[in-house]
């Protein structure tokens, strides 16, 4: 008698965990699934701010401000060299000092170009570059500045025949997404 009560009982047991699995395992991967969902949303770019010509906006503790981007060259395969200058005013040194930042190049089809060396010559070319040495992005982001910083940024561009004209900076830092900036350009 009691074998079939012990029985009875391992058997409740049993159902009882094949009734639990589905639901644990549900809550397992809905739990995972929601750590993923968030880091993806804070990796992404998914909410722009238009900037004004001449104007500063906010992102990343730090205040930004479009100081230049000008054609400074070509190469031999008619591509264009583009140098991008930044104004930035530190705000907040902890949120601003997070790294990578991104600084790129966008064309009004979506295209991204992303900063790339650009040789002394190609750089020098500007008198007022001559002796200078200017961060990029995230050399300015790594050097930790202090609160009240004024700091000005300098990214090279390599972009493809005739399209120097109608690209526009967009800058994303892991403090500001999902927002990022977009600077317009002026005519």
């Amino acid at each position: 008698m009691s074998e079939a009560v012990v029985s009875s009982g391992a058997a409740r047991i049993r159902r009882l965990s094949l009734w639990v699995l589905p639901v644990a395992l549900a809550l397992g991967l809905f739990l995972q699934m929601q750590e993923t969902a968030w880091e993806w949303w804070r990796s992404r770019e998914l909410f722009a701010r238009q900037v004004p010509t001449g104007s500063a906006a906010n992102l990343g503790g730090a205040e930004w401000k479009l100081a230049g981007l000008r054609r400074v060259g070509e190469r031999p395969d008619d591509r264009a060299v583009m140098l991008l200058d930044m104004d930035v005013v530190v705000r907040d040194p902890e949120a601003f000092a997070v790294l990578p930042c991104r600084l790129v190049l966008e064309a009004p089809d979506g295209r991204r170009w992303s900063p790339q060396f650009l040789t002394p010559s190609e750089v020098n070319r500007l008198p007022e570059r001559r002796r200078l040495t200017i961060p990029t992005c995230t050399q300015a982001l790594a050097s930790k500045p202090q609160a009240g910083a004024t700091l000005r940024i300098s990214e090279g561009f390599v972009l493809p025949a005739g399209m120097n004209g109608q690209v526009r900076p967009v800058l994303s830092l892991p403090a500001g997404r999902p927002h990022y900036l977009r600077f317009e350009i002026p005519d």
